[in-house]
């Protein structure tokens, strides 16, 4: 069977939200290859038909749409070539293993088989559905302070949950209910089947709605692993969504950008007790971990 293989090569920082976006447009797998220690290049495979070249040409405007949400695609390159081959998508497969995330959090493709394992806390995932799938740093940030914090009959809400794996993660860590919210309606079949593979969906209600102004409850926790011009604004809402002794996680935050975060935290009454941050090329990404004031 004939295939049209698209190339793009970008840099490592919109990766994600690029292959969100192929799978938006129905891709049938996307391969990951690092190029160097900033670049990557996300190989995807289509149907060889008449849409080819509108495929093309959606993913070029995305590209040029994706500085306005604070992401740098460059070098930005796409290539179009034709292949034949009926066992791409096994050796596609073949390149995703299961990760290890903080102490016990193992992330898990769904076509992986592996041994019973009663020490770790498994979440099942097809990589690069929706964002969010713990190959990204900003991910396992997020879930290694979820790690720390959650625990037993908690109330969390989940800001822009995407593949919805941080929730997933919060109830099998112990909580109670997640509510989790999702602007992006394609993004929402994509969270509410991995709600069902991992066997938490009666524990978690996805909501399609607009950030934290959705909500009406009051929280152990909110988190969100959102990019900062996001958050920024959520955080004011926060000291009024959660309960006492709340705890908030924000992940998506460039290094350079945290000392305007904790600015912002400190004005709303939060405070800030730990940071994490991982090297991603020559970004810095960091998580925040901060609590109501007493």
């Amino acid at each position: 069977m004939h295939w049209a293989q698209i190339i793009i090569t970008t840099s490592h920082t919109a990766s994600e939200a690029i292959a969100n976006f192929l799978f938006d447009m129905d891709v049938l797998g996307v391969e990951f290859k690092d190029v160097n220690e900033s670049t990557t290049s996300l190989i995807s495979y289509y149907p060889l038909d008449d849409l080819v070249n509108t495929r093309v040409r959606r993913i070029s405007n995305f590209l040029s749409e994706l500085s306005t949400w604070g992401l740098d695609p460059q070098p930005a390159k796409i290539e179009l070539k034709h292949v034949e081959s009926e066992e791409w998508s096994e050796a596609w497969k073949s390149t995703i293993s299961p990760q290890r995330i903080g102490k016990h959090l193992l992330v898990v493709p769904t076509w992986y088989e592996i041994p019973f394992d009663e020490k770790s806390t498994i979440i099942r995932l097809d990589p690069g559905m929706a964002f969010g799938t713990g190959h990204h740093p900003t991910t396992r940030l997020s879930l290694q302070l979820l790690e720390q914090v959650v625990e037993p009959s908690q109330y969390i809400a989940d800001i822009g949950t995407g593949s919805g794996i941080l929730a997933i993660a919060a109830i099998k860590l112990g909580a109670e209910h997640v509510d989790a919210i999702e602007l992006d309606p394609t993004a929402i079949p994509v969270a509410c089947e991995n709600f069902e593979i991992n066997d938490v969906i009666d524990h978690i209600s996805l909501i399609q709605g607009d950030g934290i102004k959705t909500l009406n409850g009051k929280y152990d926790l909110i988190v969100g692993n959102i990019l900062t011009k996001t958050i920024l604004p959520i955080i004011p809402h926060c000291p009024s969504r959660l309960l006492p002794e709340g705890h908030v996680i924000f992940s998506g935050i460039l290094e350079s950008e945290m000392p305007q975060v904790q600015e912002v935290l400190s004005d709303n009454g939060l405070e800030c007790v730990q940071m994490l941050q991982e090297t991603e090329g020559d970004l810095v990404w960091t998580a925040v971990l901060a609590r109501i004031l007493i």
